[in-house]
């Protein structure tokens, strides 16, 4: 039989540190009073931002220079040779635009006192026509007795006034060496309207060429015909002599 084993009791011993036993055998120190707390510096204001540096203009760009062109060469212009003009038959050319001198008081005196003289002349010679006319035709018997010094006697006088006409148109140029002549062609129909009127035969004299020209262009009707003359127009050859016109 088996014996239960005797139990001993132990004294158990607490141990407690010094620290603990000097602290409660010390009087109680004295409480110190709390450190207030330490007041936070004010944040420093940030500084203000520095504005930022205008930037410099860049300057403008200098335009490159532009490359010197060359001038193209010109194309070599081929010269044709000038047809050879064809040869111009001469045209009697008569200036009407020349200043013409003004002649003086004798030279118009004596130049009108010619001209007296050749209406004078031209007068006789008239009146010695009509008197040879009418001689004849009363030699002459017969319708063609009668008809033909009529007709002729009408021809006659016509061209007497016809001469008259451009002797009073024509402006004299003065004092001319010599009787240069001009011959012109008249073509006038049987109202008197002259239809045309041109020299046909130069004097040699330009002046006296330009007078006879101006005074052709100045006539543009002459007279009817008279009763004597027969057809529609008539063409008239006539010399203009300078004596016959001062």
């Amino acid at each position: 039989m088996l014996l239960a084993k005797r139990v001993e009791k132990v004294q158990v011993i607490d141990l407690i540190p010094s620290e603990i036993v000097d602290q409660i055998m010390a009087p109680p120190a004295p409480v110190a009073p709390p450190t207030p707390p330490t007041p936070t510096p004010p944040k420093p204001t940030p500084p203000k931002p520095t504005p930022p540096k205008p930037k410099p203009t860049p300057p403008d760009p200098t335009p490159p220079k532009p490359k010197p062109v060359k001038p193209k060469p010109k194309p070599v212009e081929v010269v044709k040779p000038k047809p050879k003009p064809k040869p111009v038959k001469p045209k009697i050319k008569v200036n009407l635009n020349s200043t013409m001198r003004q002649p003086d008081t004798q030279k118009v005196k004596a130049q009108q006192a010619a001209a007296e003289r050749a209406r004078q002349a031209e007068a006789k010679r008239q009146a010695a026509l009509k008197q040879s006319l009418n001689n004849l035709d009363s030699k002459l018997s017969g319708r063609t007795s009668v008809n033909v010094p009529q007709g002729r006697y009408a021809a006659a006088n016509y061209e007497s006034l016809i001469r008259r006409k451009y002797v009073d148109a024509t402006i004299h140029p003065g004092t001319i060496s010599g009787d240069p002549v001009v011959k012109v062609q008249l073509v006038i129909s049987r109202n008197g309207n002259v239809i045309s009127a041109r020299i046909i035969g130069v004097s040699g004299l330009a002046s006296w060429d330009r007078a006879v020209q101006k005074a052709l262009d100045r006539v543009k009707r002459i007279a009817p015909f008279p009763a004597g003359m027969s057809g529609a127009k008539k063409t008239f050859n006539l010399n203009f002599n300078s004596r016959s016109f001062q």
